[in-house]
């Protein structure tokens, strides 16, 4: 009997335990999901005082970039000035980095689509804000990637990439990299630094997106060490690598 009742004090402190340490989780958590909501709120605010934009942009929860990552681009742009910028991935960064030049009054962005539903949405907007002359999209179906990839080879779903439509490209200062989709095949980010690498100015930085995200800190990490970028992590709400050149 003894021993009974001294097995099921036991139990009994072992569930009070697993409890305590559950509510400490959910605290932990919900203090975390707090915290990131103020921060998005704040930088919501912050991004429309500097915005000159007559129309809101679009939605900024799901899928699109976040707002303190927005906030961040449109401040780094205004002061540092960069004349030609790349981005994979139009939507609402192609409205706040056209923004930004237009501000700085010169500039141009190169915004890389491949669905033309969304190039067909971004251009509407552009057009609406007077911002067309900063911006120049380049739509086109992903295409299979042959260069250098982390994406094993003959692994299914096969390496894609935009089309290299990069005519005209050269001495890019800022490579914001947000597309393709992660499902496209895995790290499907990766060709980016590939692709620009000698069109990249010598003061260049390459900004990914997403990169709390295991692939995208991968594909940074290969980035870094095969082609001489310093990296660093910022932990805004979904992560951005920053790699700038040694």
């Amino acid at each position: 009997m003894d021993d009974f009742s001294t097995l099921i004090s036991a139990l009994e402190k072992n569930i009070s335990s697993s409890t305590d340490k559950k509510l400490s989780y959910l605290r932990s958590d919900l203090h975390k999901a707090i915290d990131n909501l103020y921060t998005q709120v704040e930088s919501v605010i912050w991004l429309n005082k500097r915005l000159s934009l007559k129309a809101q942009l679009p939605p900024l929860r799901g899928w699109p970039v976040s707002p303190d990552f927005l906030l961040k681009l449109h401040t780094w742009i205004r002061k540092n000035k960069p004349k030609i910028i790349v981005e994979t991935g139009s939507g609402s960064s192609t409205l706040v980095i056209a923004d930004a030049l237009r501000q700085n009054g010169f500039g141009k962005l190169y915004s890389f689509e491949h669905l033309e539903k969304y190039a067909n949405q971004t251009y509407e907007t552009l057009d609406d804000e007077h911002l067309t002359p900063w911006v120049e999209l380049r739509v086109g179906s992903l295409e299979v990637w042959e260069g250098p990839h982390l994406n094993p080879t003959g692994a299914d779903p096969i390496s894609k990439w935009y089309p290299l439509n990069l005519a005209g490209i050269e001495g890019v200062d800022l490579l914001l990299v947000d597309g393709p989709p992660g499902n496209t095949c895995q790290y499907a980010r990766y060709p980016a630094v590939p692709a620009f690498i000698d069109r990249l100015s010598p003061n260049a930085q390459v900004w990914m997106d997403d990169a709390n995200r295991q692939d995208e800190k991968d594909v940074c990490e290969h980035w870094a060490e095969n082609y001489g970028f310093n990296l660093e992590f910022f932990p805004l709400e979904k992560g951005l690598g920053l790699l700038t050149r040694k």
